[in-house]
């Protein structure tokens, strides 16, 4: 709740409410008796009007699914949920523990009791293509996805990636100009009424960033990306196929 109040304060010259925003870590990996203590004094504020959830969807049960209906029956509720990637070859080599079977069954299981969910993909992992990453997008603009967050692949500093990348046979990362590329293509393919929350990812040297380096400038990046849509008439939507 000091985290609560301290953005509240922040915000408050330019927004009359907020939204409680459960972020790091995952955020149903506890009992349903923990998640109320958690989420309820946040719903209660006088000056916040729901919640966000950021999650994985290997945490989940059926007491959950219960309790986030009721909480959704009462205030705003969107559930985040990291899936990254359709092809469960690529979850295995980045050692995600989870299937994206599991990612399909949370997602129904959210939409069936009419609670908004927003998933989480990345570009750019390893051996995945062009192909592959494209059928990502496919596949999600046929599910009951309301919101997209679009990640690129980053090297931080004390992990297994950062020691792929300085071996032999060096990680490859993606450049800005081919990131820009595959947004632009990931974007034509999803439904138009699916709104993106996010473009890019964005990290600093100073806390862990190695590769690549464009993330430490998100104004710059994300100028160049939308420069690179306009120039080449892309648009959300563009080639959808239901």
């Amino acid at each position: 709740m000091v985290q609560l109040e301290k953005g509240i304060a922040r915000g408050r010259k330019r927004f009359d409410a907020f939204i409680g925003y459960f972020q790091s870590f995952s955020n149903t990996h506890a009992p349903v008796e923990i998640l109320r203590e958690k989420y309820e004094p946040v719903i209660a504020h006088p000056d916040v009007i729901g919640i966000a959830i950021g999650t994985r969807p290997d945490c989940f049960s059926s007491e959950i699914y219960d309790y986030l209906a009721d909480v959704n029956r009462r205030t705003y509720l969107s559930v985040e949920l990291g899936i990254q990637t359709i092809h469960n070859d690529t979850l295995r080599k980045i050692n995600r523990s989870h299937s994206f079977e599991e990612s399909l069954a949370t997602i129904h299981e959210l939409a069936d009791r009419n609670i908004e969910v927003v998933v989480h993909v990345m570009l750019g992992l390893p051996g995945e293509t062009h192909a592959m990453m494209m059928e990502t997008a496919e596949k999600i603009a046929q599910l009951p996805v309301q919101g997209i967050k679009i990640h690129q692949l980053m090297v931080i500093r004390g992990t297994v990636l950062e020691k792929q990348y300085f071996s032999k046979r060096k990680l490859k990362v993606l450049e800005l100009e081919e990131y820009a590329e595959l947004v632009g293509e990931f974007l034509i393919r999803l439904r138009p009424d699916q709104i993106i929350h996010r473009l890019m990812a964005d990290s600093r040297f100073e806390t862990g960033l190695v590769a690549p380096e464009w993330s430490a400038d998100k104004r710059s990046s994300l100028v160049f990306i939308q420069n690179y849509l306009d120039k080449n008439q892309l648009y959300q939507g563009k080639y959808f196929k239901k």
